[in-house]
């Protein structure tokens, strides 16, 4: 049975791959075995007590009224308890950045799953011996009416009667609070500090088999996925299904398109099978973009695999199986307990097993006292009997997507379950002292907790701003009887200080026509290593000012500025001079950027003729004997509002930042590919901002007309700053 689709019609598109989640890299504890952890102290405080007020609420306790759960009280609880885990969560990420190492932020994820685990646990327990021991001291103290102890004592069974229920709705909704700060709070300083493949999915930790004691328990099953059984007697076994799917897809999926992992990703059974809504596309074709034949192969060749898969499942005695376990859902709740879901499923498909199980009816009555009858489940066998081929396949597809996602939780369950029995969750302080000393002991905590002490100055950027013609504009300015310190003031050097804490950068230097900034990054502070990456978002800014203010200036007939931008890396700490209480920095990386900001009027005057799409153009018109000597003064810029980023601090930026490299083709700015680099970074307002670098060869050129003689080995990065690019770069990624 091979169905090999026209790739030149259809393209598959099935999702492949695993998650990529390990803790192999990191180093065991004390015990040689289990990963030593220490989770903030406050954090689970703040878990406990929210755990609390899940657990009465979902209780729905009424006897016992010494739980504060007002509803200002609860949100106070919660909003305290999200903060906390984002602090740490964050700390975890900037300590996985701080020693390159993504797997200690796995580690945090999967020791604070386990805290909730466990707490949850102990949250029901609490509650359950506060009911015992309230009813032992009205028992004994005489204190309460005998209908009051009846009545807690009635309470206190329906809760423990309802356990399971309880913990799963206390998980639900304690897990959708971790999901929450994931996607909204944490996701983009992951993207940012080791790409998107570094993400953990939603489904991950929103997997439902995390919320409960039993992952096969038949009543969960029937909820939350589709009754399976792990049995050889159960009408559908799990493990004969999942071979039984894998070999299918094998022969239908063509090799190319082949993965292991094809039966982990539900919207792939939709790809291969749902001919339904692909028919129901195109019959409303006018409303979609798509090649009318292409929409009909589409159709006929996941008609042709889902009637391929229905032959194989009959084969296998298992379509009735899959109708049945659709029909006897509304039924289950009426019949179980005292029955079993799986009992109920094999009445409709095994007649050899319904006589014994209809006599067993007759002796047992339901959950509501009423007799058990076989009446409705009879009907249902006679249903299943009439269900036509089309509706046989629509039932077939509705199975498979309920059950690859079931498989894919189960394989998520037993990665994240293996993963939380090699943590180990300690508070004891010698076990702690011995980890500690021996390097050994991961500590997950708020900023609160720690020891901070002053940290030295390990590196630094300079970044070096250079206002082109600023005689000429202090003299027009001046001929107009208009005060130039204040345009410089309000134009330019007041809005950029403005902004200067956004990130974390320091004035070492301004005068009329330059501007010298500095960021350092401090030893043991990963939370602040983006030095170069904010250098830069910071450089994009300052260039947005100086649009903005020249728009006004324009509008009022003052005159515009322009100006040039450097941007240098040292990995060393700068050294300083004081004259008086005046620190004054000294380092290499301020004469190179000031090279890198500058802007030749020669080249410039060439290059205005033609005006070009960027606004950083670097050339070198030395001869190769002269650029060894001179590497950087052999090289000449056309700088007008752009900004250049020198190599090294090019080479600190992807260390920083998970930086993709793209090729562009923008035929309305250039004939040739265009090479950029781009990624996001934080500021310290906790804002995100995009960068694309653009990176491009030196050429060797004649210097009366800039025509290239030959292309170098050299290259140099600009902060791009063209809207186009940012365009190209976004629909990109």
């Amino acid at each position: 049975m091979q169905l090999v689709p026209d790739r030149k019609k259809e393209s598959m598109d099935l999702k492949t791959g695993a998650i990529n989640f390990s803790l192999n890299k990191l180093i065991p504890g004390v015990d040689n075995i289990r990963y030593d952890v220490h989770l903030s102290p406050i954090l689970k405080k703040s878990c406990s007590e929210v755990i609390t007020h899940l657990v009465v609420r979902h209780s729905e306790i009424k006897e016992i009224s010494d739980f504060d759960n007002h509803p200002k009280v609860w949100i106070n609880v919660k909003e305290d308890f999200k903060q906390n885990l984002i602090d740490v969560m964050v700390g975890a990420i900037n300590h996985a950045k701080q020693t390159r190492e993504i797997q200690r932020d796995f580690l945090a994820q999967t020791a604070v799953v386990k805290m909730f685990l466990e707490q949850i646990r102990s949250g029901f327990d609490k509650l359950v011996e506060h009911y015992k021991n309230i009813i032992r001291q009205n028992e004994v103290s005489r204190s309460g009416s005998f209908q009051f102890i009846v009545r807690l004592k009635e309470e206190l069974s329906d809760i423990l009667q309802h356990k399971k229920e309880i913990i799963r709705r206390v998980a639900l909704d304690l897990f959708q609070y971790l999901n929450d700060i994931q996607e909204n709070d944490l996701k983009k300083i992951r993207e940012a500090n080791f790409g998107r493949e570094s993400i953990l999915p939603n489904h991950f930790f929103s997997n439902p088999l995390i919320h409960i004691e039993n992952a096969t328990d038949d009543f969960f099953m029937v909820d939350e996925y589709i009754l399976l059984g792990n049995r050889t007697e159960d009408p559908i076994n799990y493990s004969s299904f999942v071979s039984v799917i894998s070999h299918f897809i094998e022969d239908v999926v063509p090799e190319d398109h082949r993965d292991d992992n094809l039966l982990i990703h539900p919207e792939n059974i939709d790809l291969l099978f749902n001919y339904f809504e692909s028919a129901d596309q195109l019959k409303n074709f006018g409303k979609i973009n798509s090649d009318p034949s292409v929409q009909k192969k589409i159709v006929k060749d996941r008609r042709k695999r889902l009637h391929q898969l229905l032959q194989v499942l009959k084969r296998e005695g298992l379509v009735t199986s899959i109708l049945a376990s659709f029909k006897i859902q509304p039924l289950v709740s009426g019949y179980c307990p005292p029955l079993y879901p799986h009992e109920i499923l094999k009445f409709t498909v095994s007649p050899k097993k319904r006589k014994d199980i209809a006599s067993k009816m007759k002796k047992l009555k339901s959950s509501s006292g009423k007799s058990l009858t076989p009446k409705p489940l009879k009907k249902v066998v006679s249903d299943i009997k009439r269900v036509r081929k089309d509706e046989k396949g629509k039932y077939t597809v509705r199975f498979l997507k309920r059950f690859v996602r079931y498989h894919r939780d189960l394989q998520n369950y037993k990665l994240l379950r293996d993963a939380m029995e090699w943590v180990n969750l300690t508070s004891d302080d010698k076990i702690m002292s011995l980890s500690r000393v021996n390097h050994t002991l991961h500590e997950f905590l708020l900023p609160k907790e720690q020891i901070f002490e002053e940290k030295p100055v390990v590196n630094h950027v300079v970044i070096k701003a250079d206002v082109r013609g600023s005689t000429k504009i202090t003299q027009q300015i001046k001929e107009r009887g208009l005060n130039p310190a204040s345009y410089f003031s309000l134009n330019y050097f007041n809005p950029i200080t403005a902004i200067l804490p956004d990130y974390g950068a320091v004035k070492v230097f301004i005068e009329g026509d330059a501007i010298i900034l500095s960021i350092s990054e401090k030893e043991d502070t990963p939370s602040d290593w983006y030095s170069v990456a904010r250098a830069c978002g910071l450089a994009i800014r300052m260039l947005m000012i100086t649009k903005r203010y020249n728009a006004k200036s324009k509008k009022h007939r003052l005159p515009v500025m322009e100006q040039g931008i450097g941007i240098c890396y040292r990995n060393t700490p700068p050294t300083y001079l004081f004259d008086e209480d005046n620190r004054i920095m000294i380092s290499p990386a301020i004469n190179l950027a000031d090279r890198l900001s500058s802007c030749s009027k020669s080249i410039r005057k060439i290059m205005e003729k033609k005006p070009p799409p960027f606004n950083l153009y670097v050339f070198q018109t030395a001869s190769d004997r002269v650029t060894g000597s001179t590497a950087d003064d052999a090289f000449s810029r056309y700088n007008i509002n752009g900004v250049e980023l020198s190599f090294k601090g090019f080479e600190k930026l992807k260390d920083e930042i998970d930086l993709k490299r793209l090729e562009l083709t923008i035929p309305e700015l250039s004939n040739d590919t265009i090479i950029v680099h781009t990624g996001i970074f934080p500021t310290l307002s906790s804002k995100y901002q995009r960068l694309v670098i653009r990176e491009a060869a030196i050429p060797l050129v004649s210097p009366d007309d800039l025509s290239v003689v030959r292309m170098t080995a050299e290259k140099y990065y600009e902060v791009c700053t063209n809207t186009i690019v940012y365009d190209h770069v976004k629909q990109k990624i």
